[in-house]
């Protein structure tokens, strides 16, 4: 517990040094934000709705159930991919299956409104990713390899590697 106070400190330490007030970033929408209570917090970044689910899901769950603070966040919101449908209607769909799946798992999820196989690495992008782990207080954050063959999991990779 002493290296996660300590991780506080100097993510805050960079807070300050970064003239950022960590008050100027509002709260995740939907999500409640966890106490301050020496468990890890625990960020995993997906490209799409059920990259994290799929690839971190059983970590995910044992974290959770050991009163660790996990969310899971998809960075496009999956409207494409699908060999049938496309869309709102997928989007939709993708939402409600891993909204599902985080009630299972005992975490917490947010989708971002990108458009799923038009992520592109760009420094608003960025921002959000950063807001996102900063407003989190996240001790830990993972996402996709930064050299992954498909283009979206690769700069969701490079967004987070920037933005962490």
């Amino acid at each position: 517990m002493k290296h996660t106070n300590c991780f506080r400190k100097l993510a805050a330490a960079c807070v300050a040094f970064a003239l950022i007030a960590p008050s100027a970033y509002p709260a995740i929408d939907g999500i409640t934000m966890p106490p301050d209570d020496g468990k890890l917090r625990i960020i995993v970044f997906g490209a799409h709705p059920d990259d994290c689910e799929i690839q971190t899901g059983g970590t995910a769950a044992m974290w959770a159930k050991k009163g660790h603070h996990v969310l899971l966040v998809s960075v496009t919101n999956g409207d494409i991919g699908h060999w049938k449908e496309a869309g709102g209607a997928l989007a939709l769909r993708r939402r409600d299956e891993v909204k599902k799946a985080h009630q299972i798992l005992g975490v917490q999820g947010v989708i971002l409104d990108n458009h799923d196989g038009e992520l592109l690495p760009t420094l608003e992008i960025r921002r959000a990713l950063t807001r996102l782990i900063r407003e989190w207080k996240a001790d830990v954050v993972i996402s996709h390899r930064p050299n992954d063959y498909h283009p979206d999991h690769r700069y969701t990779g490079v967004l987070v590697q920037d933005a962490a």
